[in-house]
């Protein structure tokens, strides 16, 4: 793939991380996935490319998947621009904490066959909490003693450098464990900052009744606060389920409804991935729309004015709406209305 097709000139201001540490919201849906977006973030960040100065820049990253595990996200970053993510753990440039993995995917016992993972929190939509596996007595030969719980549980794996992997749906857990992939990066002369980056965190709501909105952004500014951490990328769902109007709108709906708000509010700028209002199109894939928040809630970020004095707002900082066409190959074109993708 030509370098210059990772990331097109109009799209390269909109990844690139704002002047000031702050967070940022990047919204998508089911029918408009924003994979693609999240890797030229990585791309712009880590990419061999990528500035080292004060208008973003490089940085270290700690991405965070409820949704997808690292090794997707290894192959989606190769084929849409090149990265190496394997090498930039090596680096200490990158972790990746799996949130998947070790909370929702079935476990295999030592013949490979899949076994229920046990739960035990009753999820938001009500449905009953299923029973775990059981545990059988071991039987053998007779006179043998039967092996103690010692000699028949499984040493817990080593997790590779650079992976990590959630086990709780506890804040307390999930704040640790991402804190810990945060240490584990290595600060250089040029780069000191980590860009954090959480995706699809709102898949705890509805598996922990327990998490309020208000306990997850509370954990989005504890990290925001870390020292070494300038952004925090939050990429959350706003599919039409979770926001049309109903009359008896359900715990998940109003949870969701509430987290993405408050997202907002608290974000320098948010960016949405969604369909044309007229449905599909050959020939575009979506809509990127990006808004910048000119007046953060409770000064929690400050986004610099440049309109003050009669100065040019800069590019990072504009309200637009553009379409976007994600190619097989993992190219994507991103063009305004009406050049027909020429851009």
């Amino acid at each position: 793939m030509p370098p210059n097709s990772r990331i097109p000139p109009l799209l390269q201001p909109l990844v690139r991380t704002p002047k000031n540490d702050s967070l940022l919201l990047l919204t998508s849906t089911l029918d408009a996935s924003a994979n693609w977006l999240l890797t030229r973030f990585l791309y712009d960040t880590l990419g061999s490319g990528a500035k080292h100065d004060e208008n973003g820049g490089a940085k270290n990253v700690v991405l965070v998947s409820w949704m997808r595990d690292y090794e997707f996200w290894r192959q989606e970053a190769r084929k849409a621009t090149g990265l190496d993510l394997g090498g930039l753990r090596a680096q200490g440039r990158f972790a990746f904490v799996d949130g998947l993995s070790g909370l929702f995917l079935p476990v295999e016992d030592d013949d490979g066959v899949a076994q229920q993972r046990p739960q035990s929190l009753p999820t938001r939509t009500g449905l009953p909490a299923t029973r775990g596996p059981q545990t059988l007595p071991v039987r053998g030969p007779p006179g043998r003693a039967a092996p103690t719980t010692a000699q028949t549980s499984p040493r817990a794996p080593t997790s590779p450098p650079g992976l990590f992997t959630l086990s709780s749906t506890s804040l307390e857990h999930i704040n640790a464990t991402i804190t810990t992939a945060i240490a584990s990066l290595r600060p250089s002369t040029a780069v000191t900052k980590t860009l954090v980056i959480l995706d699809n965190p709102d898949l705890l709501l509805a598996a922990d009744p327990n998490l309020t909105p208000f306990k997850q952004t509370s954990l989005f500014l504890s990290l925001h606060t870390q020292p070494s951490v300038s952004h925090v990328l939050m990429h959350l769902q706003s599919d039409l389920a979770l926001f049309a109007a109903s009359e008896k709108p359900s715990p998940l709906q109003i949870a969701q409804q509430n987290l993405v708000v408050k997202t907002a509010h608290m974000s320098a700028k948010v960016l949405g991935v969604r369909l044309l209002d007229t449905g599909v199109a050959r020939d575009v894939s979506g809509v990127l729309r990006v808004t910048v928040n000119r007046d953060p809630w409770a000064d929690v970020v400050q986004v610099k004015d440049q309109e003050e004095g009669g100065a040019v707002q800069a590019p990072e900082e504009q309200n637009l709406e553009v379409l976007y066409k994600v190619n097989g190959d993992g190219s994507v074109k991103v063009f305004e209305r009406g050049t027909g993708g020429t851009a």
